[in-house]
């Protein structure tokens, strides 16, 4: 079970990572081309669709039939909030175990770069806005401010996916961390996507809470390296 959904958010992540890449590329082109605008808003809207999907994957058996088919990240947010309490992609490091630990150790980077789950939502309605006619009795779009915005919104989902850990609850006191590694870059040293596993001891939900959004500075040495 854990090797399938591994492999299956392998191949959303490269998926991800493609769009992405395909959307910066839109962004670069004049802020005043609407059709460039509206592909990369599209792009986005899609992507935003895929993250949901992963935090659906990692959750499925926590969900009925109806919810583990629904399409709608906003709805798919709403659903998990009410199961779990960690669902969205965490921006990390791990620090794998050794002979000294042996559970591996949790760094998180927080949302102050990264898509926040609120950002997210507010994305997906801001990319649904522009991909539509303008109605003629409407306020007429900035155009401008939608590709400034895009801009933006890929730079923090970079920060969000390119290292970032998801729980995986298997039963009582048994979760697996998947750690992943994205490469964003797009030249021949590009390397693939990579996800991590590893078990860990949790003892309730509300440890894995404390976990996730512990802070990281407390862990770090006076070089901001993890000690």
């Amino acid at each position: 079970m854990e090797l399938d959904i591994r492999e299956k958010y392998l191949q959303i992540v490269e998926e991800i990572r493609k769009r992405l890449i395909w959307a910066e590329m839109l962004s670069n082109e004049p802020n005043n081309n609407f059709v460039f605008i509206e592909s990369t808003s599209l792009q986005i809207r899609k992507i935003l669709e895929l993250v949901a999907y992963l935090s659906v994957l990692v959750n499925r058996e926590k969900l009925n039939h109806k919810d583990r088919n629904e399409w709608h990240p906003e709805k798919i947010v709403e659903v998990l909030g009410t199961k779990t309490t960690i669902f969205y992609p965490l921006p990390s490091y791990m620090i794998p175990p050794n002979k000294e630990r042996s559970q591996p150790s949790l760094i998180p980077l927080g949302y102050e770069a990264a898509l926040s789950q609120i950002e997210f939502i507010q994305a997906y309605k801001m990319c649904g806005n522009i991909l539509h006619a303008q109605h003629p009795l409407k306020n007429k779009l900035n155009i401008e401010k939608y590709a400034t915005e895009n801009k933006k919104l890929l730079n923090k989902l970079k920060n969000l996916l390119r290292q970032h850990t998801v729980g995986i609850r298997h039963g009582i006191n048994q979760y697996t961390f998947l750690h992943v590694e994205i490469d964003f870059s797009n030249n021949e040293q590009t390397k693939p996507p990579k996800i991590t596993g590893y078990k860990s001891l949790i003892f309730n939900e509300k440890q894995l809470k404390q976990l996730f959004n512990m802070d990281f500075t407390n862990i770090m040495d006076n070089k901001g390296q993890p000690s």
